[in-house]
């Protein structure tokens, strides 16, 4: 992500389901899929529909509330918000606007049309299970944070990395649209390039706090 050279961190071995081999950064500390395995938008967009993220799904709506309330805490409604890449159901966008946010969404896949925003940008962004997917996130992330206002507040959940030695083993990178991992290393160092200050509330949880300047 740093532009840095890479060294390999893991082999994907006989049997593995992943696609590829995997190798991390030692400056962003970011690990990455070998590149030229990354699918194309057609491809992510076939194994996205096979996802059950179901509205009515009372574990999957626990799942996202380790998100929502260090967002209520952070910056309580009213306030207006963008679920960005809420994908074919979004449901994070549903129970934040029961919770008195105003919510507009966006998905590259499954809600193109790129919705009004406020004049001053956004009072909050949602991000959920989204940056690992991403095949240029900091280009991404600088975008986002110019979609907020200043004081505003990007939320990001996406699963951190075990210990290399438990690597082999975790589940989340057998998903083969997930090409990037972000621990909290990476995440301080990106809070560093867009000028965020950072709060990690729980593993897995991420709020970037847009200061200005960058």
């Amino acid at each position: 992500m740093c532009g840095l050279p890479t060294r390999p961190f893991h082999h994907r071995g006989l049997g593995d389901p992943s696609p590829g081999d995997y190798r991390r950064c030692h400056h962003c500390r970011l690990i990455h899929l070998d590149p030229g395995v990354w699918p194309d938008r057609e491809t992510e967009r076939a194994y996205y529909r096979t996802h059950e993220n179901r509205p009515d799904d009372p574990g999957y709506q626990a799942h996202l509330q380790r998100l929502i309330e260090p967002l209520l805490e952070a910056l309580p409604p009213p306030a207006r918000g963008l679920d960005w890449g809420c994908g074919p159901q979004p449901v994070l966008a549903a129970l934040l606007r029961t919770r008195g946010y105003t919510m507009d969404t966006w998905d590259p896949a499954f809600a193109p049309a790129w919705p009004d925003a406020p004049d001053s940008g956004w009072d909050i962004i949602t991000c959920t299970e989204v940056l690992e997917h991403l095949h240029n996130p900091l280009d991404t992330l600088q975008t986002l944070r110019t979609h907020l206002r200043p004081g505003g507040v990007l939320g990001v959940m996406t699963e951190w990395p075990p210990a290399a030695d438990r690597f082999r083993r975790w589940h989340y990178r057998r998903d083969p649209t997930h090409v990037a991992f972000y621990g909290p290393d990476t995440l301080h160092w990106i809070a560093d390039r867009l000028g965020c200050a950072l709060a990690l509330p729980a593993r897995d949880i991420a709020l970037f706090t847009r200061s200005d300047p960058p």
